[in-house]
């Protein structure tokens, strides 16, 4: 082979080695880019909510009002201590206590109304799939109310819906509207002829320690 054809063999191979280098060298760019997350996006593989580890044990307080469908009494305080067990991160099961004072609209007397249940709660989201967690609860438990007029034990089946967030590993923050029919229920002041009932509805704000 003659000089003039090795020289020509060795700049083509030179030339196809600068070429491969550049296209690897704008493929890593590119990838880096990809990579790179832009302004203050986490990187496509990491959520957008900071997942923070679900609760096994909460336990809260609200306060709030409280009012009666049939018209026993008017809107009052309200207030409300609350247990909550998670099973998994859609379900948990729920022990309630529900106070309230409303006074009466005919007497003008004050009715004390005690509530203590149970329920099972779903999340419809997961604490990280939003910024506030949705959420339903189905419940049986006990009512009661002193005063006059008042029924010593009726049965309740309390629904909730709701929304919370779990601020830190170890605060939770949230609000609920819960309606409770009751049954076996009479609330009739002396002399009425038909049974007033004793179905509430209640709108709390809540929030407690996780652990």
């Amino acid at each position: 082979m003659s000089t003039r054809r090795l020289a020509a063999a060795a700049m083509t191979a030179a030339g196809m080695m600068a070429l491969a280098g550049a296209a690897e060298a704008q493929g890593a760019a590119g990838r880096d880019q990809h990579a790179r997350p832009t302004g203050n996006l986490p990187p496509a593989d990491q959520p957008l909510i900071r997942r923070i580890p679900e609760p096994t044990v909460a336990v809260e307080g609200g306060f709030g009002v409280l009012g009666y469908v049939g018209g026993a009494a008017g809107v009052g305080p309200s207030w409300n201590v609350r247990v909550t067990g998670t099973m998994s991160p859609r379900v948990a099961v729920e022990g309630n206590y529900t106070g309230s004072v409303n006074q009466r609209t005919i007497a003008g007397k004050s009715l004390v109304m005690t509530a203590l249940d149970a329920g099972l709660r779903y999340n419809i989201l997961r604490a990280d799939e939003a910024i506030v967690q949705p959420f339903v609860v189905a419940g049986v438990g006990y009512v009661g109310w002193a005063g006059r007029g008042g029924d010593a034990f009726a049965l309740s089946v309390p629904l909730t819906a709701g929304v919370e967030r779990l601020v830190t590993r170890n605060v939770k923050l949230g609000a609920r509207f819960n309606f409770r029919p009751a049954f076996f229920d009479d609330l009739s002041l002396g002399g009425a002829t038909s049974p007033t009932g004793g179905d509430t509805w209640a709108l709390l704000a809540h929030g407690g320690g996780a652990f």
